[in-house]
């Protein structure tokens, strides 16, 4: 029991500290720093409130390679969302670039 409170107390420790990295303006260290913290939640979850410390090993293969899948899944997206180009249907109006409204002769 002393080890599950002290896991939890863990959890809260980084919850605090990624919601207190957010206010910090550290560019993409912040994203970079969130995205390990979010990891080592997950890790401490699976491992100590699953149990999956003390499973067989096929139930650690089956969770390890579910969340290869998953991993797979959210790469091929972003991968997917990164290389489209944007393309107005023809009734769509053009919209003007920001630095178009903000341009000294638009004034």
């Amino acid at each position: 029991m002393k080890r599950l409170i002290g896991v939890w107390l863990g959890l809260m420790l980084l919850l605090a500290i990624s919601t207190f990295s957010a206010l910090l303006p550290l560019g993409i260290l912040n994203t970079i720093l969130n995205v390990a913290i979010a990891v080592a939640k997950s890790l401490l979850v699976l491992m100590y409130f699953m149990q999956l410390r003390r499973s067989i090993a096929l139930l650690r293969l089956v969770a390890m390679v579910s969340l290869l899948t998953l991993t797979l899944f959210f790469v091929l997206a972003g991968a997917d969302f990164i290389t489209r180009t944007i393309e107005r249907a023809p009734w769509q109006a053009a919209q003007p670039s920001v630095a178009e409204d903000y341009s000294p002769a638009a004034r």
